[in-house]
């Protein structure tokens, strides 16, 4: 069961990997589009405004993702493999507990609103809200904010599970390798 879940974790890290690469490249794409339309033809395009900023905040959420799994995310406490085991325990109990602190909230009110109605939750909101451009339902949008708090939380699990290595494509961050 341990290995299944850090396959997994494996697998959405990847898919989020390419994932962040394909929207930031995306947002170029668009924002090019526009500085052409803007400075070029003196008549830019409405819709690559909107793509670009939806790009950045897929793109974004997705990245922290993937920034979590690699574990450079801010860490005030950071369990050193050296340390005792009752320390290492205590600091990672930390960490757990401040993930949890933070991303339990952002899906609970991703989800629920006042009194747990769906419809005035965050995504139940946006479903009836439509882009300003180009008319789609904000939804597409928004849903990427639960979508990344489940992933850092399956990330946190695989954690717990043993995931102790260090991502494919990214070094260690050593003190010491500082000036």
């Amino acid at each position: 069961m341990r290995g299944s879940i850090i396959w997994l974790s494996d697998e959405i890290d990847r898919l989020c990997r390419v994932s962040a690469v394909a929207c930031f490249v995306a947002m170029l794409v668009f924002v090019a589009i526009q500085v052409v339309g803007r400075y070029i033809f003196n008549a830019p395009p409405t819709w690559t405004e909107e793509l670009a900023r939806f790009s950045m905040v897929w793109g974004g959420l997705l990245g922290a993702t993937v920034s979590f799994k690699a574990r450079f995310d801010p860490v005030l406490i950071k369990p050193k493999p050296d340390e005792g085991t009752a320390l290492t325990w205590g600091k990672t109990l930390v960490r757990t507990a401040a993930v949890m602190l933070l991303m339990g909230p952002v899906l609970y009110f991703s989800v629920f609103g006042p009194g747990l109605n769906p419809a005035r939750g965050f995504m139940g909101r946006s479903i009836m809200r439509t882009a300003d451009t180009l008319g789609f339902p904000m939804i597409y949008i928004t849903i990427a904010v639960p979508i990344m708090a489940g992933i850092i939380l399956f990330h946190l699990l695989a954690q717990h599970a043993g995931d102790q290595r260090e991502p494919a494509g990214f070094g260690t961050i050593d003190e010491s390798d500082s000036p």
